[in-house]
């Protein structure tokens, strides 16, 4: 019992799962677990996601015990203004007018012209007709206004991350093929272009406490546009793969994660990046591989 249970830890801490997988899946660390403690049952976990989901996008309203809004006392019907007045419009009437000197009287130009000048002679409200918004006026010679730039987009780097443990085979799981698949939705403010998916960080355990580094390749969700071409798996070295995929805003999109040259391993930590600006994780899961191998080893074990 002691030569597995020091096996245990020492995978484990390879694997960077620290022994949070035991006490029935239940976050833990190892001063809450004695090495006695540990038995083979408690040396497995069913593979785990660990990502943020967020929902539809809102301005919360923040209410009081009574109902009311909280944030009405910083209002400026609260403080007392006519909220009605910034909903007015005006317009200012002009009239020419003959110039006149100090004197009174009229100033003639060269030619022995008039001279006028625009005076505004009266400011009144516009009358908002068959509840229809108001038209302004057209202003001549007025500057054209300028318009303001969309604001320039943002990603913002969120982790899925994946964990897995299962020793009570005493030994690796070898199978190559599809390895995890993860469902994104396009939100729908994203802006058309490719936005990658990519393998961050591994973390690779086999029995015989051999930490394992895969080749990573990475993938990218392609917004109505063309995704990049990718490399191929190696015919030689144990390799990760993001399959890259298309979608256009609103649509949900599954991409997988093969893997290939498994050298065979019973625990791993895995974080996969992405732009959450950009993509939503409706659902992850093993991929159809993955599941295979471990359930016909279960079945095996009955």
């Amino acid at each position: 019992m002691k030569n597995t249970s020091k096996k245990v830890i020492a995978v484990c801490l390879l694997a960077a799962i620290a022994l949070s997988a035991f006490g029935c899946g239940k976050k833990g660390n190892t001063s809450d677990m004695p090495v006695e403690t540990i038995s083979l049952e408690q040396t497995k976990q069913d593979l785990t996601f660990d990502y943020s989901k967020k929902g539809p996008k809102a301005d919360a309203v923040e209410t009081s015990e009574n109902g009311e809004d909280a944030t009405e006392g910083t209002t400026a019907e609260a403080a007392g203004e006519d909220t009605t007045a910034a909903q007015k419009q005006y317009e200012e009437v002009t009239q020419a007018m003959n110039v006149t000197d100090a004197e009174g009287h009229g100033v003639t130009d060269a030619a022995g012209q008039s001279v006028t000048e625009w005076v505004v002679v009266e400011t009144r409200e516009i009358q908002n007709q068959g509840g229809q918004d108001p038209v302004q006026p057209a202003a001549t010679d007025a500057p054209a206004q300028a318009t303001e730039a969309p604001a320039a987009y943002e990603p913002s780097y969120d982790t899925c991350k994946a964990y897995w443990l299962d020793m009570t085979q005493q030994g690796d799981y070898n199978f190559n093929g599809e390895f995890l698949t993860i469902t994104f939705e396009v939100n729908q403010d994203t802006p058309d272009g490719n936005y990658p998916v990519t393998i961050a960080t591994t973390d690779i355990a086999s029995w015989d406490l051999v930490k394992y580094t895969p080749v990573c390749i990475n993938g990218e969700v392609a917004v109505n546009s063309a995704a990049a071409a990718q490399d191929e798996m190696s015919a030689d070295d144990f390799c990760l793969k993001v399959n890259s995929a298309t979608a256009k805003q609103g649509e949900t999109v599954t991409m997988t994660i093969d893997l290939a040259n498994n050298p065979g391993f019973c625990g791993f930590v895995i974080d996969i990046q992405y732009d959450s600006n950009a993509l939503s994780i409706i659902e992850a899961s093993g991929g159809k591989d993955f599941d295979a191998a471990v359930h016909m080893i279960d079945k095996k074990s009955e």
